[in-house]
Parts: structure tokens; sequence; C-alpha cells
């Protein structure tokens, strides 16, 4: 096959493009992205006004959101048999123009063609793990995904450092502005607009016994949610942290691309995550995170990593004719 930058999406490619980039994660399932095709690529635009949160992370977590859906975007890309490259934040005119993601004339990567397959698998997991823990030479993958997106995982193995983490979670969750409760509150309210977290995908409530509490995101903490039950959860998971060098919107758009790999090499491997970013949604908590280790960069997200003891259904997506207005077909 030749290879050339002038190739344009057809039809078919377009739609498979579209589906992976609108599959990636992102916070509280708000999808807070638009999509548009041009000039042989996609343009990834933040939608801010669809993930309003309140909190002091809000405007990172819509670009790491994005840089999610870009990552997916070059997934596709290459499973169609395109190389491609991508420039972040390319038009300072332009802040929600996230990223261009253009054909590049060069052979696909197998690497990304080789993740494809677990687009559609992965899922955020908020159900308990078993107790086991994450093998390290499949830790060590993880670490090589995020470090080939320019980002860092960093594990939590060691003491106190594991301990002062799951001290500073709790502290978040206790501390938690009752402003972020009253909006996620109204999103998983029934008649809720938009995409939200429905049952299936919030998981049980955790079992908490202090002081001894599981270091699990309760989505609905504080809300009585029919049909959840409650669980205990493993006591120790596997806890890391997603590093970037320096903090500023680009930054975020290259931790949501090393995120969204990472999360597809583990669904490879059999492992889920969920995430703990109390923390980083509080800006006074939120260098607590890295304090331990500071030369690692700037933290960017929160891991729980495990082996699954269920598979949450897939969560609610909005219509592709929404986020890509200019789909052809």
């Amino acid at each position: 096959m030749q290879y050339t930058d002038h190739a344009v999406l057809n039809a078919s490619e377009q739609l498979v493009v579209a589906a992976a980039a609108a599959a990636a994660p992102s916070v509280f399932n708000t999808q807070p992205w638009s999509f548009a095709f041009a000039d042989g690529g996609l343009e990834v635009r933040a939608d801010p006004d669809d993930a309003s949160m309140p909190t002091a992370s809000a405007g990172r977590d819509v670009r790491l959101s994005c840089g999610a859906a870009v990552f997916n975007a070059r997934v596709a890309l290459a499973r169609l048999g395109h190389g491609s490259r991508v420039s972040v934040l390319p038009d300072a005119g332009e802040p929600l123009l996230v990223a261009r993601v253009t054909l590049s004339g060069d052979a696909p990567d197998p690497a990304l063609d080789a993740l494809y397959r677990w687009v559609d698998t992965r899922r955020t997991n908020r159900y308990p793990f078993r107790p086991e823990g994450v093998p390290a030479g499949v830790l060590a993958l993880l670490h090589d995904a995020a470090r080939l997106e320019g980002a860092t995982l960093r594990l939590l193995d060691g003491e106190p450092e594991y301990q002062r983490m799951l001290t500073t979670i709790r502290r978040a969750v206790w501390t938690e502005d009752e402003s972020v409760r009253d909006d996620r509150e109204a999103r998983l309210s029934p008649g809720a607009g938009g995409p939200a977290i429905p049952v299936g995908n919030l998981g049980p409530v955790p079992r908490r016994e202090l002081p001894n509490d599981p270091p699990v995101r309760d989505m609905a903490e504080g809300l009585d949610v029919a049909g959840r039950g409650s669980a205990a959860f493993e006591p120790h998971p596997d806890l890391a942290v997603l590093e970037t060098a320096d903090d500023d919107p680009g930054s975020w758009v290259t931790a949501g691309q090393a995120l969204q790999r990472l999360l597809l090499e583990a669904t490879g491997h059999g492992v889920a995550a969920s995430f703990a970013n109390q923390p980083l949604e509080d800006a006074e908590l939120r260098p607590v995170v890295s304090g331990g280790a500071a030369h690692h960069g700037s933290p960017q997200m929160v891991l729980r990593l495990g082996y699954p003891t269920a598979r949450p259904p897939v969560p609610p997506r909005r219509p592709l004719s929404e986020v890509f207005p200019g789909l052809r077909g």
C-alpha cells in the first residue's frame, strides 16, 4: 500500500473514527467534546458547557477527557491503515480547539492498531477488585504506555507514601464542597439531561469501616440511589498517579492521551481501573498528592488498578450526530 498525506477519510472510515473517539472516558461521563472532520483529519474541540463541574479541576478535566478521545481517534486511524500526527492546541486564537489529528502519510503504527480491539471493551470499573495485586511485569507495561505519550505513571508501592495517599483521599471526601455534592446529585437525579452514570456503572456502595475506608471513589457519595447494594472492597489495591512534567492545557491533553493508552493496555491484560481523583479536585490538596515525589511532575490522575470481580455495562453515550454534527454519510 502506498501512503499519502493527501488521503481523505471516506464516510465509513469517518464513522469508525467517530465511534472510537466517542468511546473515550470522561469526567462523570459528561463527554465534553465535539468533533469535525476537515483537511483529511479530525478536529477535537472542548465543550466545557457539558462538564461544568464546580471543582478546581474542571478545566483540566475537560482537556484531559478530550485527550483520551484524541488517542482513540489515533487508534482507529491505525486500524484503518492510516498513520497520523497530532497537533495539540494548534490555534492560540481558538483555545477550545484541543487538537488536530491528521493523516501523516506514514504506515500505521502496529502498536496502536493492536489496541483497537479494546476500545469498546474498556470500562471504568467501580466494583470490588480481586485481592491479588497486578504483577510487576504488567505494571511495567502500563508505565511504558504512559511514557510513550510523554507522561509518568508513578506506582505508590511503598510506605509511608501509600498511607499518605489513602489519608489524602479520605480527607478530600470528608471536606468536599457542598456545591460539588449538589451538582453530582443533580446529574444523577431521574430525568437529568444528558448522559449520566447509571446504577450498573456506579457499582455498589463501599462498606466503610473507619479508619480503614477503601480508596474507592463513590460517585454517589451521600446520595440514596436505589438498586446499588453494598460490598466490601479490596483493602489494599494498587494505586498509581499519572503525572506530567508541566501543568498547562497542553500537558492536560498529553495526560489524557497517556491515560487512554495505559487503560487500553491494561484492558488487554485483564486489568481494570477506576479513579480516586477527589484530592486533585481540591486546589489545597492537589499538591499533597505529589508531595512525596514532587520531582516527578504535576499529578493529573489517581488510578486504582486491579483484577475485576464484575463487568459494568456500556455507559450511555451522546448520539454521534450530536458530537459529530458534520459526519458524512
